[in-house]
């Protein structure tokens, strides 16, 4: 049985347009601790989402995942009978997906995963391409999550190289998500977002 990659690509847009949005319409407000809140929160959320779209996208395509041009991915080896099974080949000391968690977002695990259950030329690859987004990913994160200074510092070094300048003096984390592109006047939230929109776009197509 092929599981079918469409729904759970469609439920991500979703959901991250929806944060989009909020952070778009809390960025037009005056600083406060309110406004940093809803924006640390989405971005917070946003990562939860990622996570769960690449878990149900890895454990379909081990059970043999369809994408949404009706093309089949397959495993290396024989295709599990539901994403439950799947789960529980990944890592033997956790096996219920309910009460387990398993880590989607380093890099270097997830490479040997997708090399343990994939082939070379597997679309599934595609996940572990852009690896320092990965890494990004998670060093927003925990600026947000465990305020560390040095994951701080580390966004702001993202944040000038991404778009050559910092808005304003010692900016919260809020403060970074939400500053512009010059020309494009898009927000650094939407320049993390789009990337892995289009990640999750090439993986189902």
């Amino acid at each position: 049985m092929a599981y079918i990659l469409s729904k759970i690509y469609d439920e991500f847009i979703s959901q991250t347009c929806d944060l989009e949005k909020i952070v778009a319409s809390k960025a037009t407000e005056v600083q406060s601790l309110e406004r940093d809140t809803h924006i640390e929160g989405c971005y917070i959320r946003f990562v939860v989402v990622w996570e769960l779209f690449v878990e149900e996208y890895f454990l379909r395509c081990l059970c043999g995942g369809k994408t949404r041009s009706k093309k089949e991915i397959k495993p290396l080896h024989a295709s599990y009978r539901s994403p439950s099974i799947a789960f529980k080949t990944i890592n033997v000391n956790r096996k219920n997906r309910d009460k387990d968690f398993i880590d989607w977002l380093d890099a270097a695990i997830m490479k040997r995963r997708i090399n343990d259950h994939f082939r070379s030329n597997s679309r599934v690859q595609k996940i572990n391409l852009s690896s320092e987004k990965m890494y990004e990913l998670v060093v927003i994160r925990n600026a947000i999550a465990h305020r560390s200074q040095n994951a701080i510092v580390k966004f702001e070094k993202f944040v000038k190289d991404q778009l050559g300048y910092l808005a304003v003096l010692n900016p919260s984390m809020a403060d970074l998500l939400i500053q512009k592109k010059r020309r494009t006047n898009k927000l650094m939230f939407l320049i993390l977002t789009e990337h892995f929109k289009n990640l999750a776009n090439e993986l189902t197509k």
